[in-house]
């Protein structure tokens, strides 16, 4: 039994494994995309651990769960406890002495 494209065997072989080996390399490029997404997040966002939230996404591919968490830490902004008391204190500081200038001022005047 003959086939009608049996003259294209050899040609579509040579097809079809270089279809296969431009697959491979185009998921592993999205792998390796894939896995610095966590890290390149933090580092655009300034985040203050973002080296760990790179390793954390790079180990945590294979699982998925790690890079998950290192998904949401690179979005995770973390309140620094004493910097609202510190601008208050700032901005409370800044206009007493306001007032007190303008007394200064005042008393002079009289």
């Amino acid at each position: 039994m003959e086939f009608q494209f049996e003259s294209l065997g050899p040609a579509i072989r040579w097809v079809v494994l270089i279809f296969m080996i431009v697959f491979a390399i185009l998921l592993l490029a999205f792998v390796v995309v894939l896995a610095a997404l966590p890290g390149q997040i933090a580092k655009a966002r300034k985040h203050p651990q973002s080296q760990a939230v790179n390793i954390c996404g790079w180990v945590g591919l294979p699982t998925g769960i790690l890079w998950a968490i290192a998904m949401v830490w690179a979005y995770w902004v973390e309140k620094q406890p004493g910097t609202a008391s510190e601008a208050w204190s700032v901005d409370l500081t800044r206009q007493l002495d306001h007032l007190e200038n303008s007394i200064a001022a005042l008393e002079a005047k009289q």
